[in-house]
């Protein structure tokens, strides 16, 4: 036998300091002392884009909730910056053509090389520590219940404790986004076995030592301490598995706070940890403490002597007796129960591997807390106790003495949150875990865009003309591909989307530009509703020659399809000398080969063939006039209706202002936002007039049913006429100051139900010689090139753009 006592060690270790004992309910941990602890994840709104008023309501709603704990309550509000540096991999996109997927890679490429991305995380913790067991028996009897004296102390803690965090969270929902840490159970081992993973204790270890992975629980969820195991090394510079510690302590309060007073903390292109622990008070106890503090400074306002001899010299401590009336006005707030009354203490805890570069930060981090007017400390002697009393549900490390209450609690507490968008695609048509639409590097806190929220991807994108618009939908429309099956279907002008089109292999057709392309409307006839079409279309072609549709009218015309239904010839031409009204006949004839618009209408087959990707350039259309540009608009619309199937689609309006201003296709885009959704199709609409968008009569509608806004900047954004669309499509003044000083070309600010975000896109080269080139001489050049180099055109268009190695990206 080999004696072993010589090596073992009984001295206390690191998991003794720590306070967690066992998992006793879904998501409630109970910790050594007897407390009971639960947490949640959330996400607060954007105060950069919110006015002082809606900041300080927030602030209002907050203290209301918190003012109504009292002792034996402590919350923990902990900000987590946590590096994001994951881009979409290339397995998880489908791009289908080469150009599509060199833009990502060139994204990709240029997120992964810039350094300091971080975003933003929040969580609550809030412990109970139940009161002792009341002793006398005679109390409990007169107080309470036959089945009340049978249950037992733990049990009626924890339900008590259970009823109050479910209310908390119904309060805290009305104001924030918020989510229960809860267990979650996953199959293993071909579905035989079930794991069982908490949220909270993946938080609480995370906080520990740094790491954020799920932890498995044991059978028996008891002695949790172990799973938090980390060697610990303390002094004036701790270590946590061979890792630094670094902690910034607030020390000191300014005269006066308003919400979001240190959210420039939000912003920091580095990792921490920001915890901010308050142990709240009943008002009684409260008051007392109070009262101490009122006496000890009352006995500062006349010198001692004074106060020793009973005498009066006049001299009077100005700052004590403010202080004095400071505390009775505390007081009085106390009385009020309007507010809350507790111990405070906020500090940030930094993570490194190098010791030097982690003082920096932490000095940097000290800086910028004392430029917002508090006091602040690198702790060193204290360095250890003020890590531990950071730790969910500790209460016993690093208490702060001087009082605060939750109205200024509610201000001093991280509630801004920089929104990144989310790291999948919400749709919950799309395959699970698609990635999102595109991913940027916009400042410190990155940017995933996405113009779905739920199931409803339709977007208004306005500002005027000369802000990048067409770049923003071109590049749109490039990572839009990275989806299974896409289909895009483009209605363009000015050729903006001729370089992305050609370079990816799809078909740019410029309707009415006498390219050869001609159209059948009539070939499709089989079904009934592909007859009510028809019917409808031809009622439209009549009424846009000014003749009124009568009842005679539409049993010609539902005679007429009915025969040519059953017949091959189907054609426009067919179709009039078919048809026994008169009236009819001379109405159509402007649409056969006889008229102007034979050429596009009057096919004996459809030269029209869609695929996954098509650009309809319509600016000569345009050019002809509302009676000929409706007609084949309308057919367009119909061709793309048939093809959505249930695959990812968009269908993009550039200038869609033309389409708003006339009835039929008014009510088209209306229709579409109500009813494409089922079909797994979102709507973009940009336009660059915004008044023609507010005269359309659907701005209700385009309100409600695009719950995507990206808004381009607008310098004019502030003036009287301009302001009042923005207030209609409700933006507040805050906003709309966002959108008249952003960057043209560069910055686009974006509004969903899910967050609101300045952003960059950041585009490179490469990506600018597709999405970007849409000038004159570009499009000329890009043309010859195509019509020199067909489908290796872009290589050269590279090389003449100067982007070295052109020729090799596309090996």
């Amino acid at each position: 036998m080999v004696a072993l006592k010589q090596f073992r060690n009984t001295s206390p270790g690191f998991s003794d300091l720590l306070p967690y004992a066992g998992l006793i309910d879904n998501g409630v941990l109970l910790l050594k002392d007897g407390s009971l602890m639960a947490g949640w994840y959330f996400a607060g709104p954007d105060s950069e884009s919110a006015t002082d008023i809606e900041r300080n309501e927030v602030s209002r709603q907050i203290n209301a909730i918190l003012a109504r704990l009292g002792s034996g309550w402590m919350i923990q509000v902990e900000a987590l910056r946590i590096p994001a540096t994951s881009y979409p991999t290339r397995e998880q996109s489908h791009f289908p053509d080469q150009v599509s997927r060199l833009i990502d890679d060139e994204r990709r490429q240029r997120f992964e090389a810039a350094d300091g991305h971080f975003e933003s995380q929040h969580a609550i913790i809030l412990t109970y520590r139940p009161p002792e067991p009341r002793k006398s028996g005679l109390v409990r009897y007169i107080y309470s219940d036959a089945d009340a004296r049978n249950e037992r102390f733990g049990d009626s803690a924890l339900g008590a404790f259970n009823t109050a965090i479910r209310e908390f969270e119904q309060y805290m929902a009305n104001v924030l986004s918020i989510r229960r840490m809860v267990t979650r159970e996953a199959t293993e081992a071909g579905g035989t076995r079930i794991a069982r993973y908490d949220e909270l204790l993946q938080f609480v270890r995370f906080c520990t030592v740094g790491e954020n992975h799920p932890v498995r629980l044991p059978a028996i969820p008891m002695y949790l301490d172990f799973l938090v195991t980390a060697e610990f090394h303390h002094g004036l510079t701790p270590l946590v598995d061979n890792r630094h510690l670094a902690v910034v302590a607030i020390d000191g309060f300014p005269a006066e706070s308003w919400p979001g007073i240190l959210n420039v903390l939000d912003a920091m292109p580095l990792g921490y940890r920001w915890s901010s622990r308050f142990m709240f008070l009943d008002p009684l106890e409260a008051r007392q403490k109070l009262e101490r503090t009122r006496k000890k400074w009352l006995q500062k306002v006349r010198p001692f002597m004074d106060q020793l001899f009973q005498t009066r010299s006049g001299a009077i401590d100005q700052d004590a007796a403010q202080m004095v009336a400071e505390a009775e006005d505390a007081i009085a707030e106390a009385n009020s129960q309007l507010v809350a009354y507790g111990y405070y203490t906020p500090v940030i805890v930094l993570f490194g591997e190098d010791d030097d570069l982690l003082r920096k930060q932490a000095e940097g981090i000290r800086r910028l807390i004392q430029a917002e007017g508090f006091g602040a400390r690198i702790e060193t002697m204290n360095a250890t106790e003020a890590f531990l009393g950071s730790l969910p549900g500790n209460w016993y490390a690093n208490i702060r003495e001087p009082l605060i209450n939750t109205r200024n609690l509610a201000d001093l507490i991280p509630l801004n949150t920089v929104w990144a968008g989310s790291p999948v695609c919400p749709c919950p048509f799309y395959p699970a875990g698609s990635p999102p639409l595109m991913q940027v590097a916009s400042g410190s806190t990155p940017f995933r865009l996405n113009l779905h929220a739920g199931d409803v991807g339709h977007t208004l994108i306005f500002g005027p003309t000369g802000s990048g618009k067409s770049t923003l939908l071109a590049l749109i429309a490039a990572q839009f591909r990275r989806y299974e099956n896409a289909q895009l279907f483009v209605f363009d002008k000015g050729r903006s989307l001729l370089p992305l089109t050609l370079a990816i292999g799809a078909d740019h057709y410029d309707v009415g530009a006498g390219e050869g392309l001609t159209f059948c409307p009539l070939a499709s006839l089989e079904t009934d509703g592909d007859r009510a079409w028809a019917t409808e279309w031809l009622e439209t072609l009549i009424e846009l020659q000014g003749v009124k549709i009568t009842p005679d009218h539409r049993n010609a015309i539902a005679r007429q399809l009915g025969l040519m239904a059953q017949s091959e010839r189907r054609s426009l031409s067919d179709f009039v000398s078919g048809v026994q009204q008169r009236d009819i006949k001379d109405a159509l004839l402007h649409y056969t080969v006889d008229g102007p618009m034979g050429h596009l209408l009057d096919a004996e087959q459809d030269g029209l063939t869609l695929s996954s990707f098509q650009t309809f350039e319509i600016d000569e259309l345009m050019n002809l006039g509302e009676r000929n540009l409706v007609p084949v608009l309308l057919y367009l619309f119909r061709r793309i209706e048939k093809r959505l199937t249930g695959a990812p689609s968009l269908i993009i309006l550039d200038e869609a202002w033309l389409m708003l201003g006339h009835p039929v296709f008014r009510d088209k885009i209306r229709e579409w936002l109500k009813v494409l959704r089922k079909a797994n199709c979102a709507v973009v609409l940009a336009t660059q007039s915004i008044s023609d968008a507010e005269r359309s009569g659907i701005i209700d509608v385009l309100k409600e049913s695009c719950p995507t806004k990206i808004c381009l900047p607008n310098g004019a954004a502030r003036e009287v006429g301009t302001r009042e669309f923005y207030e209609r499509i409700g933006f507040n003044d805050r906003q709309i100051e966002i959108v008249a000083g952003a960057m043209p070309k560069r910055e686009y600010y974006v509004v969903s139900p899910d967050g609101r975000r300045l952003f960059d896109m950041a585009l490179g080269p490469v990506t600018l010689s597709f999405v970007g080139a849409s000038g004159k001489d570009d499009l000329k050049r890009i043309t010859a090139l195509h019509q020199e180099f067909a489908g290796d055109w872009p290589a050269h268009w590279l090389a003449e753009r100067g982007i070295a190695h052109a020729h090799d990206l596309f090996v």
